[in-house]
């Protein structure tokens, strides 16, 4: 029915047919519009990458300023037995050399202390860097407290 469509023998006849037809007529409209399918695809693999490139992309951060605010925050509503904040002010840190640490507990039942210099937030996920693998120290939550 193309071939005799695209000479132009029994036009009338095959114009018919292929109206009747669902898939014949979707047959003709791919085979005489490839440029549609290459823009839908070529679409459909911009909109892929970008939707793909977005989730992968990781909340980071990594600035001990900004760290140190959000640990702030926490420690306001945070249970004492399950994190606390030592926080030391700049100038104290200068004159006898400590800096901010949190406390958590471990599976000993004791605590461990790490500094906050060498903490980062990834994701909602509070993490320590270490030298092989980082200790994951739990997740931040945010909580809002209405006034009374």
């Amino acid at each position: 029915m193309l071939g005799s469509t695209l000479v132009g023998a029994s036009g009338a006849g095959t114009v018919g047919i292929i109206g009747g037809s669902g898939f014949a007529a979707s047959v003709l409209a791919v085979l005489t519009a490839p440029i549609t399918l290459i823009v839908a695809a070529g679409t459909t693999v911009t909109v892929g990458g970008l939707e793909a490139g977005c989730y992968f992309v990781d909340e980071r951060i990594t600035d001990e300023t900004e760290v140190l605010e959000i640990l702030r925050q926490v420690a306001l509503t945070a249970n004492e037995d399950y994190f606390k904040l030592f926080d030391v002010s700049s100038e104290e840190a200068a004159e006898i050399g400590t800096v901010s640490r949190i406390r958590v507990p471990d599976e000993d039942g004791g605590y461990q202390f790490y500094d906050v210099e060498n903490l980062y937030i990834v994701n909602g996920e509070l993490l320590n860097r270490d030298w092989f693998f980082n200790t994951s120290l739990g997740n931040i939550g945010a909580a809002v407290i209405s006034g009374q």
